[in-house]
């Protein structure tokens, strides 16, 4: 899935506005997406246009007891994994950086 920064919102300086972004995954509503800085934080879809829905196939879908929406990639998608990440968990990272990478990587070779 890949979201375009809505113009004009310049209370956000860690995301450009205009500039594409891929979605690592959906949490109730919000979308995690690498910063500018290359720092992957939940941010709301409504700061978002979509410009191609099309998610992985291979994201692991839950909802929540409110029928909130979770998805995310089956490497990530472990409970307290982005707690995990930000306390800089080395296994965390190191997973983290490669199951982005190997995105990237799937995504360039289209």
């Amino acid at each position: 899935m890949t979201v375009k920064f809505r113009q004009g919102r310049a209370d956000y300086p860690d995301l450009t506005p205009g500039q594409e972004y891929g979605v690592i995954g959906i949490e109730a509503g919000d979308l995690r997406v690498l910063s500018d800085q290359g720092r992957p934080y939940l941010y709301s879809a409504k700061l978002f246009e979509v410009v191609d829905s099309r998610e992985p196939g291979d994201w692991v879908t839950v909802y929540g007891d409110e029928g909130e929406r979770y998805a995310y990639p089956p490497s990530l998608n472990g409970n307290g994994f982005f707690e995990d990440f930000f306390d800089e968990d080395e296994e965390a990272v190191a997973v983290f950086w490669r199951t982005v990478n190997r995105r990237l990587a799937a995504t360039m070779a289209l």
